[in-house]
């Protein structure tokens, strides 16, 4: 399965990348009004091989000391906002918050409220930022295989208030490198048709494409990058093994 999207280059026609003091990040072109978000590459941090550089997981390996280091680099990149996040379970939890710090388990959050990011640590899985009617409120998902089965940015979006809710599909492995099991390919195509599925390869973002139009979001931007292609931009746990990185998404309010 071929991917969609040009992922060769520093730009797109949907995705732009931007870099704060050598912190680079991929945000979508044009930005939604009202909300920011940054889908952080693995450039610009300290860590060493093979997590190099700007891995953000205390839970793989790394030096915590460097984590704790990319760790304030990327809130700097973010105008100094601190962050709310969750422990992640490959699950369909979601969570509202309304201020930074730990949130319990889940793989998704909600605000409406302004000044802090919410945020997911990602390598492979699709990160999804969505943004309410005039960016009322905003929400981040991690959705691997097993979230998005379970319909997690359905969710999401239920949780949500108003219509217009604009979705945005981050970097994440896609068609093109991700072979998994017969069965699990049948369960995707049973669910959300057989587009998303070619042979046994599973288009994710394809498949959450197909749950967020399900639950009425008609403006869904997806930015193409594939982490499996670009290993020079992101960590990629399919390509790169179980010892890599972390990569952060996140999105904020403004005010």
């Amino acid at each position: 399965m071929e991917n969609r999207v040009q992922t060769e280059g520093r730009e797109s026609d949907a995705w732009v990348l931007g870099s704060v003091k050598d912190v680079e990040y991929v945000a979508p072109k044009p930005e939604p009004e009202g909300a920011q978000m940054w889908f952080f590459t693995r450039k610009g941090g300290v860590s060493k091989p093979p997590f190099d550089s700007l891995n953000i997981s205390l839970k793989v390996g790394d030096d915590p000391d460097a984590v704790t280091e990319n760790r304030d680099r990327i809130r700097d990149a973010m105008e100094g906002r601190e962050s709310a996040w969750v422990r992640q379970v490959a699950g369909d939890g979601v969570v509202r918050v309304s201020r930074p710090g730990l949130a319990g388990e889940a793989d998704a959050l909600v605000t409406d409220e302004g000044g802090f990011s919410l945020v997911v640590a990602v390598a492979d899985c699709v990160p999804v930022a969505l943004i309410g009617d005039e960016a009322g409120e905003v929400a981040i998902v991690h959705s691997g295989w097993r979230g998005t089965i379970a319909e997690i940015v359905a969710r999401v979006v239920r949780e949500m208030d108003g219509d217009g809710i604009r979705a945005y599909i981050g970097p994440c492995i896609r068609g093109c490198c991700y072979e998994v099991s017969e069965e699990l390919a049948e369960r995707f195509a049973d669910r959300f048709g057989r587009k998303v599925v070619e042979g046994r390869y599973l288009d994710l973002p394809r498949a959450i494409k197909r749950n967020l139009e399900d639950v009425g979001v008609v403006e869904v931007h997806d930015l193409g990058l594939c982490t499996g292609c670009r290993t020079d931009l992101f960590f990629s746990h399919r390509k790169l093994g179980p010892e890599t990185g972390r990569n952060l998404a996140a999105v904020a309010r403004l005010p």
